[in-house]
């Protein structure tokens, strides 16, 4: 069985070098940047050289397995997950990226490192959205290198709900910065800006807002998580600001 480990790289540099020498001394093999492959034998080794990085393992099985709800504890199983990895010329902003990845339901285990579900059309059936094909198709396109991995699986409880944390953090993130936005638009709006840059913004915002719409009706699909809330103060933050620069 190959087993592979994502955790999130410290932001002092020296324990930022420490940790992949440890997991080095430890026979893993770095695949990409905080995604490691490591022996089965070591896994225990390894989650204490990680238990302060919020490590994620993972494992590689024969099989697709479909997501699993168990109802009576509220725990999803998120099914078979494709994990896509990418290096991109230094000449692509970031920002492209980023953008592109607006219409992506996946879950972003460390830089440049993405999981997506293998089982994406049975939550997007018109194929509307990015999964793991199209994203790894964009990064080629754009001379970027890619590497993916299909049929990973979490390989213990923890790494599964702490894949489904990740999943509510990053989508409340993507949520709160249109919110976020929309805020400084309405005061810029209020302040008497210029109204023509300001209907541009509202208009990024509101692709922006439709995108992560549809990622979020993914999402609840998906791993059965209810963002109703946040989705109604997207919607309230959006129509507040509309309504003062539609008027200008």
């Amino acid at each position: 069985m190959v087993l592979y480990a994502a955790y999130r790289a410290p932001t002092e540099s020296k324990s930022r070098s420490l940790v992949p020498r440890r997991l080095r001394e430890l026979g893993c093999r770095q695949v990409h940047r905080s995604f490691w492959e490591i022996k089965e034998e070591k896994v225990n080794k390894v989650l204490k050289v990680l238990e302060k990085n919020q490590p994620i393992l993972l494992k590689r099985v024969r099989e697709l397995r479909k997501p699993r709800f168990v109802k009576a504890r509220g725990v999803s199983e998120l099914g078979s997950l494709v994990i896509v990895m990418y290096a991109a010329p230094k000449e692509v902003k970031r920002e492209r990226i980023k953008n592109f990845l607006i219409r992506a339901p996946c879950i972003r285990l460390c830089r440049s490192v993405y999981a997506f579900s293998q089982n994406h059309l049975l939550f997007d059936k018109k194929s509307e959205l990015v999964d793991a094909f199209k994203f790894s198709t964009f990064i080629r396109g754009i001379q970027g290198h890619v590497k993916v991995i299909p049929r990973v699986v979490a390989a213990t409880a923890g790494s599964n709900e702490r894949l489904m944390q990740e999943i509510r953090r990053q989508t409340e993130g993507k949520v709160s910065d249109i919110i976020e936005n929309c805020k400084e638009l309405y005061r810029k709006a209020v302040n008497g800006d210029d109204a023509a840059p300001m209907r541009s913004s509202l208009s990024k915002n509101k692709k922006r807002l439709l995108a992560l719409k549809k990622v979020v009706t993914f999402h609840e699909k998906w791993v059965k998580v209810d963002f109703s809330r946040s989705s109604m103060r997207l919607y309230k933050a959006f129509k507040k600001v509309s309504s003062v620069v539609n008027r200008k």
